[in-house]
């Protein structure tokens, strides 16, 4: 199983940027992983046990084990050719107007 864990924060600009992208991948690859978002501040258990310095971060979660990590701000793009790889797919391009930089 793939798990995509969106660590967020309701106080940072960029996490609140970065959910509509998160949201958009997880439209495209619904059949391919399952989403969780932790809200930092929520869940800093969590958020101590994933080693999360600052928000947002991406982990891509596959059986468990840690197969990629983007921290910060990232485009759609960026997102998409970091994690499809270790979904078994090629990045796919996306039709110019969904660029979000």
């Amino acid at each position: 199983m793939t798990i995509l864990v969106f660590f967020w924060s309701r106080t940072c600009g960029h996490s609140r940027r970065m959910d509509s992208l998160v949201d958009h991948f997880m439209r495209i690859h619904r059949d391919d992983v399952k989403l969780a978002k932790v809200e930092i501040s929520e869940r800093p258990d969590l958020a101590g046990r994933f080693r999360i310095q600052s928000a947002p971060t991406l982990v891509l979660l596959e059986n468990l084990v840690e197969v990629e990590r983007l921290e910060g701000r990232h485009t759609l793009p960026a997102i998409k050719a970091a994690l499809e790889p270790h979904l078994d797919l090629e990045p796919s391009a996306l039709p110019g107007d969904l660029v979000v930089a």
